[in-house]
């Protein structure tokens, strides 16, 4: 079964550029976006080139970061840009009587219409994928969005911006792509799936011993947190807390270590002085966070913004360290199928989340318990585990359809259901 994924990102070499971090604001990261859909792009055509019944060609902007990238991996690529390119996709198509077409991100969602519109009536499923933010409200009700049969979403709150804005998702508004080429199937058209990231480099972190905490050790018991500099990032609350665990002196020595870019850095640095915390807190830039949390003791998720990264909480569970992170709704959907893997404290409350760092810090059970509990989310924190989730789907899909036999996903994994 051919599937045709369309990528159309153009992104930059190496990490944020400080010019790029000063224009993050709360209306979002547009090339941290499209960085993250180009790598999950690229493990999905790689997932399928090496296994299953799904064939990927991969549709990306000429001379583009992930057109190279997949010409190293030496994957099937097609080009959009010109005439010429437009002519080999029309003769690609043509050789394939049933085709998947995912798109991934705001910018895909025209040409996968274009590709849908070429092709006979009932012989193209045309999926989105919306993995961090959903598009603009006037897009979300325009024809591309309306084109789709199925949208991919990678958060509860990109699902309800979606149904808000274009008005589906209703009993009474059916919804299963544009008038001529309507395919039964059945479930929701906004489906859940959960966003990887990539777990290169990842291993095991330290534990804190016993001697470490002795009264007259000098060793520290080192708190980490990313993204402390982008907005809603919730390092306001963190030096709060630092504060209110100042005045403790039965406390091992401590510190927290801040990395990631982004345009607040003055603004945090101030705020650290005048609580009088400033010793104790590192302001890192962009870091290879598995090499930073080789000596770290326990990770802090404490943002609230519902456009995370999944390594804003996921890179301590990869790490097996105790996760302390707030109570949003984000934060509950990705620790759904284990609660108790991070230790959570009431969003936006310095007193809360001090509480939840003390705990942390002197309970040697409970940080156990935490990575203990943290097994069972650690299989689908991947891009792999993302691929292998979408395939599945694709699979049920064409299954449902007829376009190819039922039967099991390959083993390991099994396909999963629309609803969340």
């Amino acid at each position: 079964m051919r599937v045709l994924l369309i990528a159309l990102q153009q992104t930059t070499e190496g990490p944020p550029s400080p010019t790029e971090q000063a224009q993050w604001t709360e209306a979002g990261a547009p090339m941290r976006t499209a960085r993250l859909e180009e790598d999950h792009a690229l493990a999905l055509a790689s997932a399928m080139r090496d296994g299953g019944r799904l064939a990927p060609m991969l549709l990306c902007s000429k001379n583009s970061r992930l057109h190279r990238r997949a010409a190293a991996l030496n994957l099937p690529t097609l080009t959009a840009g010109g005439p010429v390119d437009f002519t080999r996709l029309w003769l690609w198509q043509r050789r394939h009587k049933h085709l998947v077409v995912q798109t991934f991100g705001e910018c895909s969602m025209a040409a996968g219409r274009r590709v849908l519109v070429m092709r006979p009536p009932q012989s193209t499923l045309l999926c989105h994928a919306f993995l961090l933010r959903a598009p603009h409200a006037d897009v979300s009700s325009g024809k591309g969005m309306l084109s789709a049969h199925k949208i991919l979403c990678g958060s509860s709150h990109v699902r309800e911006r979606i149904a808000k804005a274009g008005g589906f998702g209703q009993d009474d508004a059916p919804w299963r792509g544009p008038r001529n080429r309507q395919l039964p199937l059945s479930g929701d058209v906004l489906a859940h799936i959960a966003p990887g990231m990539n777990l290169e480099g990842y291993t095991p972190a330290p534990q804190w011993s016993a001697e470490a905490a002795a009264p007259d050790s000098d060793q520290h018991f080192i708190f980490c947190m990313g993204d402390a500099l982008t907005p809603r990032s919730g390092v306001h609350v963190v030096t709060r807390a630092m504060a209110a665990m100042w005045q403790r002196r039965d406390l091992p020595r401590w510190e927290v270590r801040a990395a990631g870019g982004g345009p607040r850095f003055q603004e945090v640095l101030e705020e650290a002085e005048s609580l009088g915390v400033q010793s104790r807190l590192c302001l890192l830039n962009e870091q290879p966070l598995h090499q930073l949390l080789q000596s770290c003791h326990a990770w802090i998720a404490p943002g609230s913004a519902p456009d995370e990264l999944p390594e804003t909480l996921g890179a301590g569970l990869a790490a097996h360290m105790p996760v302390i992170c707030g109570q949003g709704d984000l934060h509950h959907q990705r620790l759904l199928a284990a609660p108790t893997a991070a230790c959570m404290f009431e969003e936006n409350n310095p007193q809360s989340l001090a509480e939840a760092m003390i705990n942390i810090m002197t309970s040697e059970d409970l940080r156990r318990s935490t990575v203990r509990e943290g097994d069972a989310l650690r299989p689908g924190l991947g891009l792999d585990a993302f691929a292998d989730a979408v395939c599945a789907r694709h699979e049920a899909w064409c299954g449902e359809l007829g376009w190819l036999e039922k039967s099991a996903h390959p083993q390991g994994t099994k396909p999963a259901t629309d609803q969340q």
